[in-house]
């Protein structure tokens, strides 16, 4: 797929408008993945088309504005965050498809929904999408996309324009590390550019140089504008609640691992590597109980069954041992103490070795995805599980099948909904 992402035009005249609105109205085809995001019905000619009839200026300009967010910024429930990443709120007189744009900071995931039936609208997007794409293939795309239209415009006698001073600006802030670094952070709080608290800003670059800048990233996205309090609790009260965990090995794993093919998406390499770390470890099929799991990691024996803490994520700690991590559990539960135990050795063993942090989050980013995955894989592979369920889908089972991995109920059901066995329509709130 030479253009897994892809905005093509035809420029289209409108007299009826002014200055550049005229001369930047397109026909819009969006394809994301070969499908297409732009795909109408118009009720008034009765046809279906590919393209939508827009301003060609208005969706590059809302693509610049956004553009930090769009690329670096993890899914958020919040009204702020539906305005930079939903393209519906382009407006500015038109009609656009109901599309958001997810990142993860490695790929971008469109999701996008059809118009409903019950709309007065007299143009329907036709298309329900949910397609991943790398995020390089959107920059590149935004950005010729952005000299299209600025090409168009300087040949109709607009020789300077907003758009075209977002286009600099950008191009500046790409070249320049310090700037790029400081539109990440700015991004990853939540904030567009030059609108977050410059003190906030500093202290987070300033923390990045203490703890590792993929570490704090991964912070940053989980607290968003709410990050300081999660900072004062991983500088104040952290370490006091962490156990002591070897991962028998680690510096052979972590190049075994690395090895993975680097184009598979997170949760791909992430199967891989829990396949490679329990071969090695010589693990048999699961389920693999908790006294496995404390005699593997040379835990106390309670490790995993005791514990009470209250904190708003858990976390380990590395220190000059190579094989040995200190972790925070957030949980007083068993089975979830355990799943996050795997998060944190799987996150040792994938990230970089500059961060002195393994943050384990509820961030929809890339490095929290491969630890979910890996930590499934080990504890609850997806092929046993299946097998286990054998096609009865009921609460009941899915209880039994928890107790027998000691996973949780929403481990199972989001394994088997992630493995096609489980349908939206059957587990809504995935």
């Amino acid at each position: 797929m030479d253009r897994p992402f892809a905005i093509d035009f035809e420029w289209l005249d409108r007299p009826s408008a002014e200055g550049v609105e005229r001369y930047s109205f397109a026909s819009l085809t969006v394809s994301v993945a070969d499908q297409i995001l732009t795909e109408l019905e118009d009720l008034n000619s009765r046809t279906v088309r590919a393209s939508m009839r827009g301003s060609a200026y208005d969706l590059a300009v809302w693509l610049l504005q956004n553009w930090w967010r769009l690329v670096a910024e993890p899914e958020r429930n919040t009204l702020d965050w539906k305005m930079s990443h939903c393209m519906g709120t382009i407006g500015m007189g038109f009609l656009w498809p109901d599309a958001c744009f997810l990142s993860d900071g490695l790929e971008l995931t469109v999701q996008a929904q059809p118009t409903p039936r019950s709309s007065k609208q007299m143009v329907r997007y036709l298309n329900e999408i949910h397609a991943q794409f790398p995020v390089d293939a959107f920059a590149n795309e935004v950005l010729a996309f952005a000299d299209a239209v600025i090409g168009r415009l300087q040949e109709t006698g607009f020789s300077s324009t907003p758009l075209q001073e977002l286009r600099q600006d950008i191009m500046q802030e790409l070249t320049d590390p310090d700037m790029k670094r400081w539109r990440t952070v700015e991004a990853l709080l939540g904030y567009d550019p030059d609108c977050a608290p410059e003190a906030l800003v500093e202290e987070m670059i300033a923390k990045s140089d203490i703890y590792g800048s993929a570490a704090i990233d991964e912070l940053i996205a989980f607290g968003g504008q709410e990050i300081r309090p999660i900072m004062n609790w991983l500088t104040k009260d952290a370490s006091d609640a962490t156990t002591s965990v070897i991962v028998p090995e680690a510096d052979i794993l972590r190049k075994q691992t690395s090895q993975i093919d680097p184009s598979l998406l997170p949760w791909q390499r992430a199967e891989k590597a829990a396949s490679i770390v329990k071969r090695y470890w010589s693990i048999a099929q699961a389920p693999i109980s908790t006294r496995q799991l404390t005699d593997l990691f040379s835990m106390k024996i309670d490790a995993l069954t005791e514990g009470d803490m209250k904190a708003p994520m858990s976390i380990g700690f590395r220190n000059s041992h190579t094989d040995h991590i200190d972790a925070a559990l957030a949980s007083p539960f068993e089975a979830n103490r355990r799943f996050a135990l795997l998060r944190v050795v799987a996150d040792h063993l994938y990230s970089p070795d500059m961060d002195r942090l393994l943050p384990v989050t509820t961030a929809r980013t890339a490095r929290q995805k491969y630890q979910r995955a890996f930590a499934q894989a080990f504890l609850c592979p997806a092929e046993q599980l299946i097998g286990f369920i054998d096609g009865d889908l009921s609460d009941e089972k899915i209880d039994k099948a928890a107790d027998y991995f000691n996973v949780s109920p929403r481990l199972v059901e989001s394994t088997l909904f992630n493995k096609g066995v489980l349908k939206r329509a059957d587990f809504a709130d995935l």
